[in-house]
């Protein structure tokens, strides 16, 4: 299945914070989220527009930035080769944890100026209000 590989693409390629794009260089960049604050981004996806969450996560194993979106889940084995082609340059590791309603793609780093990724894909509606996220 590619279908998550394509949304997750959607947002890297397409996504604006405060009506700019950020690329995935700034996104994995430690310096880009030193503010701390929880950042809602928009992006296009299927001639829509969908939000995503982004927070800084300090956990015992290093620090993470984690983006939440909401997509259904399709079952099936997901590939992702298309963010495993895009990460090469920034991060060395992917790894994914599937539940019922509930997908984790975690891409790890060694370098000290880039943060470990975790996209968090829960199967629902899309956030359609930015305001209504938590």
């Amino acid at each position: 299945m590619v279908e998550l590989d394509l949304f997750i693409q959607d947002f890297v390629t397409t996504n604006k914070l405060m009506n700019q794009h950020c690329s995935w260089a700034t996104i994995s960049s430690r310096r880009f989220h030193e503010d701390g604050l929880k950042k809602v981004f928009s992006f296009e996806s299927g001639e829509k527009t969908h939000f995503a969450v982004g927070q800084h996560l300090a956990l015992p194993d290093g620090d993470w930035f984690r983006i939440e979106l909401t997509h259904s889940i399709p079952g099936g084995e997901h590939r992702f080769d298309c963010l495993r082609m895009m990460r090469t340059d920034t991060h060395i590791g992917l790894d994914v944890d599937i539940s019922k309603d509930l997908l984790l793609v975690k891409l790890t780093t060694r370098h000290r100026g880039l943060l470990n990724i975790v996209f968090v894909i829960r199967d629902g509606l899309s956030i359609e209000n930015p305001f209504l996220t938590s």
